[in-house]
């Protein structure tokens, strides 16, 4: 389906957004087309006067880096988004195209929003929290899906069925997270909220979708989008479960999310590689002074290797990253004879006496200590997927 944009990625980054192309002398537009050029024009205006007053309650960050950063990935994502048109799940289904900017602003939030006509604020915290540019691309395409699929306009289209005083509380829920919402829509009551709510769901929604199918065809790894939804609900667990929200919540749990991330990258027959986007769920060598690698999975410590030959570290690790992106069950990890680790009674790794002693250890202890910390590893990993929310 993307193949024919892939072309596209080698384009050199435009740190300052793509500019739409002007309409060729003589040439007459439809009527679809000036309305389209009205309402783009009008999320320009509104977003415009949005970004202006939230310039100034925001300020800049000091790291250079970061903002070079998130300008560079947004300009790729930028130029493919305007220069192609995705599916819409729920939103303006016409193509839209914006001139993007990207703002990097100092706080510790993990969070992002997106404004009309394509003003797109990252808070440092997010940036921080990204553990690789895919995770990071994730985040703008779906902020960039927001604004081309002109989800505030499709709401505003939509305030007939709401108090009118809702629509600004309603437009701080959607797009700045909906941190901060809560009291302010426990104001406006059950029924309004519930549309709200739904509202905003679909919208997630179709941004998430949205943003998948533009990291595709911008090279991007899509499991970055998977994997950072997975690590903020595990986060956000911690937090969350202090209050039930229930009618109140304004976004689908991440959970939910990254289930649908998920079904489409398999619907869509793109590997799904944990380990390629995400130290958390990688398996890594770090060097020690005696010039010996540790294997860690994420932060867990899995053994000392031995022989410190790269050849031998470096098969270890795919070994092991190709396993763990495998989402295996605990189950599955047993030990056999002396030095085995066995995955589906098929060999893992081989552990030697040069292993066990880099780790102090006899052969069978260093054995049962790597099972038990690959087991351990698995369950880190499950918790992450599959029992964030609970």
């Amino acid at each position: 389906m993307f193949s024919s944009l892939l072309a596209l990625v080698h384009l050199a980054p435009m740190a300052a957004g793509y500019v739409p192309p002007t309409v060729q002398s003589g040439q007459q537009k439809t009527k679809a087309e000036i309305q389209l050029d009205k309402d783009v024009a009008d999320d320009k205006e509104i977003g415009k006067k949005a970004a202006d007053e939230y310039d100034k309650q925001y300020r800049p960050t000091k790291d250079t880096e970061a903002q070079r950063r998130v300008e560079e990935i947004g300009a790729k994502l930028a130029l493919i988004a305007n220069a192609n048109g995705f599916e819409v799940l729920w939103g303006d289904k016409r193509h839209s195209e914006f001139e993007y900017k990207f703002k990097v602003v100092e706080s510790k939030d993990v969070n992002a929003f997106s404004l009309p006509g394509g003003y797109i604020y990252v808070f440092q915290g997010l940036v921080d929290f990204c553990q690789s540019d895919d995770e990071l691309a994730g985040v703008l395409a779906h902020e960039i899906s927001h604004a081309s699929q002109r989800h505030v306009a499709t709401l505003r289209r939509e305030q007939d069925k709401l108090l009118p005083i809702t629509i600004p509380i309603i437009l701080a829920s959607i797009f700045s997270g909906g941190q901060n919402a809560g009291p302010g829509i426990a104001a406006v009551g059950l029924g309004t909220t519930a549309a709200t709510n739904g509202w905003s769901v679909k919208a997630e929604t179709s941004a998430d979708y949205g943003g998948a199918q533009l990291m595709v065809a911008a090279g991007y790894d899509a499991t970055g989008m998977l994997t950072f939804m997975e690590r903020l609900q595990a986060k956000e667990g911690v937090v969350d479960t202090a209050v039930d929200w229930g009618i109140y919540r304004t976004h689908p749990l991440s959970k939910v999310r990254a289930q649908r991330i998920e079904e489409y990258m398999k619907k869509n027959l793109i590997p799904i590689r944990r380990s390629q986007v995400a130290a958390d769920f990688r398996v890594s060598g770090k060097a020690n002074d005696k010039g010996q690698t540790t294997l860690f999975f994420g932060k867990r410590k899995l053994f000392v290797v031995g022989n410190p030959a790269n050849d031998r570290t470096n098969a270890l690790t795919k070994t092991l990253n190709d396993f763990f992106d495998r989402v295996p069950e605990m189950y599955e990890v047993t030990t056999g004879e002396e030095g085995v680790i066995y995955a589906k009674n098929r060999t893992l790794i081989t552990l030697t006496a040069d292993d066990a002693k880099a780790n102090n250890m006899d052969l069978e202890t260093l054995q049962n200590s790597v099972a038990k910390s690959i087991r351990s590893s698995i369950f880190t990993l499950a918790y992450h997927i599959w029992e964030g929310s609970n």
